[in-house]
């Protein structure tokens, strides 16, 4: 199989738009396809003048997903020629994708159809009818197990985060769907419905959509898709953040079973904890190569966090959504930087920050804090928007779209928030109320004032 990545995708850097929404997802996804079929259709016409220099008398020609062969030739068994020749244009389908391992085989078949050309020897077999013989074997997901990778990369940038997500899905493939049992429409629907919980049937539904896609197959799973029930989730409060933040400490210097070598690692968990917790940050944003030096410069008046621009949104650099953390939360402590530095980071494979994640998500766990990681960074979805804060800043510090904000916000905006935001507007109100009123008095009073003024004036005019 051809070695895309270097040849294709060398000047290709995809959007930063995958943060979960639709259109996100589409945006990086159409960017790639465009990138793509532009360097196919270059390479297409290098074939194309090449076969024409070697006197080749067939052209190949892009139609849709796959490649066609165009070629003058003897008129089809039962066809006619409107001016009676005996030779007609024709358009060859052989099954060839629209890829790069397409082309090369395309080119061979030219190849070979030219030669027959050339010595005019075409017959119009089967093959180029269209007509198969005999049925080909179907692929089993044992043996497409053997060349997923090829297959999902053949159109694809291979970067740390798609490679990740490669990842995830071919273990996911490897204990649901392998098997002897051949590929077919069918077989991928059976084992879609053989799952009767929601989220694993929908992530079976995504890598049988994959699969049906690389191999052509004609389905589709929407109708296979089991409704969610909402789950509960707990996102803390404010003070309950700023409460549960010690429990590393205690949970560290306290458990008998710590070893006194580790004791102090307490210090990176709090720190991990008041990264997401400030700057609603994905707990991969602090361990996928953070700017940690920036975060300690006295450049940094405003305490913004630098995220690097291979995390899932790109490159951002992010106001604090509570200042006064910063400090409370000792977050510029340099002692506990480095050694988060040099506990955390430094990974060069996605399983390795895969690792690094959930060793803090372990560590919230191990220390009974009721509540993820991830929903620190819901807190603070939820708090920008009980603040005031125009959802366009707020979608941008956090780093995804105003559509996965508003998703986000109202998904999580439990009754304690709704009861939080009718009160806080309800006060709004009431101070402006209160505001009239007391422009209403002052307005009253300057009236008693200037009627006060005129009539000082006109007794002393008297006297």
């Amino acid at each position: 199989m051809t070695d895309i990545q270097g040849k294709v995708f060398n000047d290709f850097i995809p959007p930063a738009t995958t943060d979960g929404s639709y259109r996100g997802k589409k945006e990086q996804r159409d960017a790639t396809q465009k990138h793509f079929r532009m360097k196919l259709k270059q390479e297409l016409a290098t074939i194309n003048q090449r076969l024409k220099q070697s006197k080749i008398k067939v052209k190949l020609l892009l139609t849709g997903n796959a490649i066609q062969l165009q070629a003058t030739l003897p008129l089809k068994p039962s066809d006619t020629h409107k001016q009676g020749r005996s030779n007609k244009q024709y358009k060859i389908s052989l099954g060839i994708p629209a890829n790069f391992d397409g082309l090369r085989t395309a080119e061979e078949e030219a190849q070979e159809l030219g030669k027959l050309i050339a010595r005019q020897t075409f017959i119009w077999t089967d093959k180029y009818l269209g007509v198969r013989a005999t049925k080909e074997k179907g692929i089993t997901f044992r043996e497409f197990y053997d060349i997923f990778e090829k297959k999902y990369f053949a159109n694809k940038k291979k970067t740390r985060k798609s490679v990740g997500t490669f990842e995830n899905y071919k273990s996911r493939y490897k204990s649901i769907f392998m098997s002897d049992e051949v590929i077919s429409a069918k077989s991928l629907r059976e084992i879609v419905l053989s799952i009767c919980s929601p989220t694993p049937r929908y992530e079976a539904i995504r890598i049988a959509s994959i699969i049906s896609n690389l191999l052509s197959i004609d389905t589709k799973f929407t109708d296979l898709i089991l409704k969610q029930e909402k789950r509960e989730r707990n996102i803390p409060s404010d003070k309950e953040i700023v409460f549960y933040i010690n429990n590393f400490q205690k949970q560290y210097e306290s458990a008998k079973n710590t070893p006194k070598s580790i004791r102090h690692k307490w210090k990176i968990y709090k720190l991990a904890y008041g990264l997401l917790a400030i700057y609603g940050l994905r707990p991969r944003e602090i361990v996928n190569k953070p700017d940690l030096n920036w975060l300690l410069s006295p450049e940094n008046v405003r305490n913004t966090f630098k995220v690097h621009a291979d995390n899932k949104t790109g490159y951002r650099e992010v106001v604090p959504f509570v200042a006064d953390w910063v400090e409370l939360f000792d977050i510029k402590n340099e002692a506990n930087i480095r050694l988060f530095q040099d506990t955390m980071l430094g990974c060069t494979t996605s399983r390795e920050l895969h690792l690094k994640v959930g060793l803090i998500s372990s560590n919230f766990v191990r220390s009974k804090i009721p509540f993820q990681p991830y929903d620190l960074r819901h807190a603070c979805a939820i708090r920008a928007h009980l603040q005031g804060v125009p959802i366009k800043p707020a979608s941008d510090n956090l780093g995804h779209t105003v559509e996965m904000h508003t998703k986000v916000y109202q998904h999580w905006f439990g009754f304690d928030n709704r009861v939080k935001a009718f009160n806080q507007a309800r006060q709004e109100q009431n101070e402006l109320q209160h505001a009239y009123d007391e422009i209403a008095n002052l307005r009253k009073r300057v009236a008693e004032l200037e009627l006060e003024n005129i009539r000082l004036r006109l007794t002393s005019k008297t006297k």
